[in-house]
């Protein structure tokens, strides 16, 4: 720059100020001059204390390379004198000795005929420690995306570019470099199962994801050996490089999908199993009790009156058998999706009727009318009133038993509660007698009954309990919540 040149000198002196940057000039012999930005970022006092120092000496001794900073800095200035500049990252040193990472640009010019460099130096600290956190967010996704135990695997509109070494297992696929090779209609049977064509839908299903930022279905895929699973697919959106990209997650379900398979066959099974208990034998026991109560009538020996008694007594209780059997398979067929709001009275009510007719001999007391409040339960919910008065009755030992029936109306359910005065239920077998196959009380019975009820009202979300009854008997506490406390996703009691 010629010396001679004030307006441009000028210019130049308020740019070399201003600038954001350090800015030093020097010769082989060391600085010469510095803008205010360069005193700010050694931590000098004054311009004067920054031309005492050769470049090197505002460095630690080494690099984090562990080169000598010195050398480092010479060979860059030799470069910068010869080829005419030099760019490069260096680590620089305040003057109370504390390190920064720096972007050094040299630039050489000619002043007064002679050569002179132009030193550019920008502190990269926040880009080193941004560059830092990014290394850091990238190896911590990428051990995620390595260990997971599902398939991950990347994609953008023309294919795949990425995946993790699941997806390999999973597909039997030696490398990433093959897997990219495959499309995903590629590794897919011509058509799904709905009949879709596996091309058009893949894209359909790529393209959604792209506009909606995430997209999930069930897919069948098919490796590269002919071999087919099924899957579930979850195909995310996400910048990649400043790109749209997909980021899919593939999930095999062979063993749900087979679980259910099993499930669907076991209901089949148990929908003939209950066909068979509702018609067929229940049909040939009332049979075989009709023509006994006919024999019974129409002989005159008492021998084979008592012996037709017995067949009688046996018979009805098959039915009873079979009933019960019959109630335990319609509730593994049903699901939570059919309990809602249900009437309270007409269940108790049935149940009382049809066990008093049952039991003649039995006094049967409802002590109130129950609420109007509806329930969440089912059409089911008289068969828990009716097992639990059956049993009452059944193992009473008392000449004449007695059953007092009440229900009333508490503040989120119904409480029913059915009395006896027969011997009670020890309290060993109070936690046990809900259990499948308990019969309890050295009973004949099934055992079923009690199981049956608890199923039922921990299925509608209530509660059953056992106390003693005084001055003798058993007391069954049913608690059911009420329907309309279930509005509005309010949680069921406990």
């Amino acid at each position: 720059m010629s010396s001679n040149d004030k307006p441009n000198q000028s210019r130049y002196r308020a740019l070399f100020e201003n600038s954001r940057d350090a800015l030093l000039l020097f010769d082989r012999d060391g600085y010469f001059d510095c803008n205010t930005r360069a005193v700010e970022l050694f931590g000098l006092n004054a311009r004067e204390e920054a031309l005492t120092y050769a470049p090197w000496d505002l460095a630690p001794p080494t690099q984090p390379d562990g080169a000598n900073s010195k050398e480092v800095a010479q060979t860059h200035i030799e470069t910068a004198f010869q080829q005419g500049g030099a760019f490069f990252e260096y680590t620089h040193q305040t003057a109370d000795g504390t390190a920064f990472p720096a972007e050094v640009k040299l630039t050489r010019f000619e002043d007064d005929g002679r050569p002179v460099l132009h030193s550019l130096v920008r502190d990269i600290t926040e880009r080193k420690e941004r560059e830092r956190e990014l290394t850091e967010s990238e190896a911590k996704y990428r051990n995620l995306f390595e260990s997971t135990q599902d398939a991950l695997m990347l994609l953008d509109r023309q294919g795949f570019f990425d995946c993790n070494e699941r997806t390999l297992d999973l597909f039997r696929i030696e490398s990433v470099d093959t897997f990219a090779e495959y499309t995903p209609w590629d590794l897919a049977p011509p058509t799904q199962p709905d009949g879709r064509d596996s091309e058009e839908a893949a894209q359909e299903h790529i393209e959604t994801a792209f506009e909606t930022g995430t997209v999930f279905f069930e897919w069948v895929h098919r490796r590269p050996d002919g071999t087919e699973f099924p899957a579930e697919v979850k195909l995310s959106r996400f910048d990649h490089h400043g790109e749209p990209r997909l980021h899919a997650l593939v999930r095999n379900i062979s063993d749900r999908k087979g679980y259910e398979r099993e499930i669907r066959e076991q209901r089949d099974n148990l929908e003939i199993l209950n066909q068979v208990l509702r018609h067929d034998i229940r049909n040939d026991i009332q049979l075989i009790i009709a023509y006994a109560e006919l024999a019974a009538d129409q002989s005159g020996s008492d021998s084979i009156r008592e012996h037709l008694d017995i067949v009688l007594e046996n018979a009805e209780h098959a039915v009873e058998i079979t009933t019960t059997a019959r109630q335990m398979a319609k509730v593994m067929l049903s699901d939570t999706e059919n309990i809602g709001p249900t009437p309270l009275g007409p269940s108790l009510s049935s149940a009382v009727e049809e066990v008093q007719n049952t039991y003649p001999d039995a006094v049967v007391t409802p002590t109130a009318a129950a609420p109007e409040t509806p329930v969440q339960a089912n059409d089911m919910l008289e068969a828990v009133f009716r097992n639990l008065l059956k049993n009452a009755i059944q193992h009473n030992d008392k000449e004449i038993p007695e059953v007092d029936v009440s229900a009333r109306e508490r503040t989120d359910s119904v409480l029913i509660q059915i009395a006896d005065n027969g011997p009670g239920i020890p309290d060993t077998e109070k936690e046990t007698i809900f259990g499948k196959g308990e019969t309890g009380l050295d009973s004949s019975g099934t055992g079923l009954g009690l199981y049956l009820v608890k199923t039922l009202v921990e299925s509608y979300g209530g509660t059953i309990e056992i106390d003693d009854n005084e001055p003798a008997g058993a007391i069954f506490s049913v608690k059911v919540p009420k329907a309309d406390l279930l509005d509005g996703n309010i949680d069921l009691p406990s």
